[in-house]
């Protein structure tokens, strides 16, 4: 699939949330996918009807067709329900979420890689002399280890 078509669905958050709920739920119908959402976009347990109503046509009138058409999901009009198709993989390594107060990996490794340069600098001008170079390489490359096994076990769960 064009990277264009890709960034053009997730472009939208309700796309986004159609694909979220779809991977994390599985096939779910539209009225459900709405509320889902209804409540995502308010921040309320309970939106009213009226943004609910709002958010199930926009949903049939313009992000399902848009979705199907690319082929990522498939909506059968009959049970009025909506699944995911295989190509949606392809939209799962933009799809990384991250939770309010966290990082992204990407940052996490700049910044750790910004501490083990300055690290490096003060034990090399020696000064923190209470651990030597070889000590602080062997911290450095466990940090590493732990931190790449870490990010390894989250992408393998996000890929559940």
């Amino acid at each position: 699939m064009p990277k264009s078509d890709i960034f053009g669905v997730l472009q939208n958050d309700r796309r986004r949330y159609v694909l979220e709920i779809l991977h994390n739920k599985g096939s779910q119908s539209v009225r459900s996918l709405s509320e889902e959402i209804a409540r995502l976009e308010s921040g309320i347990e309970e939106p009213k009807s009226s943004i609910r109503k709002s958010i199930y046509v926009s949903l049939i009138q313009t992000h399902i067709p848009k979705m199907e058409s690319l082929g990522v999901i498939v909506y059968n009009r009959e049970k009025e329900s909506v699944e995911l198709l295989p190509a949606s993989r392809n939209f799962d390594i933009y799809m990384e979420t991250v939770k309010k107060g966290d990082i992204p990996w990407s940052q996490f490794y700049l910044g750790f890689s910004v501490f083990t340069i300055l690290g490096s600098v003060i034990i090399h001008e020696e000064v923190i002399e209470w651990i030597s170079s070889s000590q602080w390489m062997l911290f450095i490359s466990l940090a590493f280890l732990a931190s790449s096994t870490v990010h390894q076990l989250h992408t393998q769960k996000l890929e559940e």
